[in-house]
């Protein structure tokens, strides 16, 4: 009577271990119902690395220094320009490109053809440098630069500035903003952002700022705003607390200020700054 007992215990053996046996030869990295293997994290691809978010802008410096060739000593006229690059932006760079030049070449007063690229906007000056006799431009002085100064939503800013010296006490300082849609890829002029038919309500508020203006930078007395009077500029920028003008010198105030700014702001634009522009 034992071996029934026997063969049946081994025959239930036999069974558990065909269980056991099909188990290990099962492929545990197949997911059920077709679905893709999950591939362990020790050695997943690395997909996790941060990317750029959809609207972040890259950009990248680029510079042009120039000198008379042969001239190794520090009395020697120099050209130097650096600005920026942005990535995927060909109007914004052509736009930034253009502006560099104007300024550059004092927007074509020299009664020549104005220049198209910066290269030949430095070989101009230094042509006109090298044209005098020896040692009379070896302190002139070219420079530029244009670098992002801010942003909201998708209104860029680009400082433009350049600053020449031909002799004399002082050199020559000019800045200007570039203001240009990201999502248009055209440029914003100030128009573009004070709501239609409210442009003198504008300026009576600027007028109002350049009035604190007065009393905060200037000291002025009657006759400091008799001779630099309140006047408009095309330059701006959207900033935290306002709307900023920008003011060259000789405009608002003599050379030693500077290039003035005044800020125009929020509370006074209600209705006159269209929303889009407005912070949230």
């Amino acid at each position: 009577m034992r071996f029934p007992i026997i063969i049946a215990l081994s025959v239930l053996l036999a069974l558990a271990g065909c269980d056991k046996s099909n188990d290990a030869g099962k492929d545990h990295d197949t997911a059920p119902s077709g679905k893709t293997p999950t591939t362990p994290d020790a050695t997943r691809p690395d997909t996790a690395k941060p990317t750029p978010a959809p609207d972040e802008l890259q950009s990248h410096p680029q510079t042009l220094e120039k000198k008379p060739a042969g001239c190794d000593g520090k009395e020697c006229p120099t050209v130097s320009i650096e600005w920026v690059v942005f990535d995927g932006q060909d109007a914004l760079n052509k736009a930034i490109r253009q502006q560099l030049i104007r300024q550059l070449a004092n927007d074509g007063d020299s009664g020549k053809p104005a220049p198209t690229t910066l290269e030949a906007t430095a070989k101009d000056f230094l042509d006109t440098a090298t044209g005098l006799p020896d040692g009379a431009a070896g302190d002139w002085q070219l420079t530029g630069k244009a670098e992002r100064l801010a942003r909201h939503g998708d209104l860029l800013t680009v400082a433009v500035s350049s600053y020449e010296f031909t002799g004399g006490a002082h050199g020559i300082p000019a800045t200007h903003w570039l203001n240009w849609d990201l999502a248009q890829h055209t440029k914003v002029p100030l128009s573009g952002v004070i709501v239609p038919g409210k442009e003198a309500a504008f300026w009576d508020q600027a007028r109002r700022a350049h009035g604190e203006w007065l009393k905060d930078e200037a000291e002025a007395d009657d006759d400091f705003r008799q001779a630099w009077p309140f006047q408009k500029s095309a330059d701006f920028r959207l900033g935290d607390d306002g709307l900023v003008l920008l003011y060259g010198v000789y405009t608002l105030g003599p050379y030693v200020m500077g290039e003035p700014q005044l800020t125009v702001p929020w509370s006074d634009l209600n209705d006159i700054v269209k929303d889009q522009y407005r912070p949230q």
